[in-house]
């Protein structure tokens, strides 16, 4: 199954590797919070993005979601590198 295009921007965000708040995803994404939220906890259900039950929640790409940020599919949602 495809995934929706907040969810390829989400996963693209964190594909840097570095853990993103959902405040850091959804600026670095443009979208906003609660689209931010929904789309890393719909990647988690999946297993593509981890997250952390700490205040406030870290989300942070698996390893079979790096695999499928790689894919020529969801490339180009990955960040360009600074």
């Amino acid at each position: 199954m495809a995934l929706s295009r907040s969810q390829a921007m989400a996963l693209g965000a964190l594909a840097a590797g570095e853990p993103l708040t959902t405040q850091q995803l959804s600026e670095r994404t443009g979208m906003a919070n609660e689209t931010a939220r929904a789309a890393a906890a719909s990647l988690t259900r999946d297993g593509w993005v981890s997250g952390t039950y700490g205040v406030p929640t870290h989300w942070r790409i698996t390893d079979c979601g790096s695999r499928l940020a790689a894919t020529r599919r969801y490339r180009e949602y990955r960040a360009a590198p600074a």
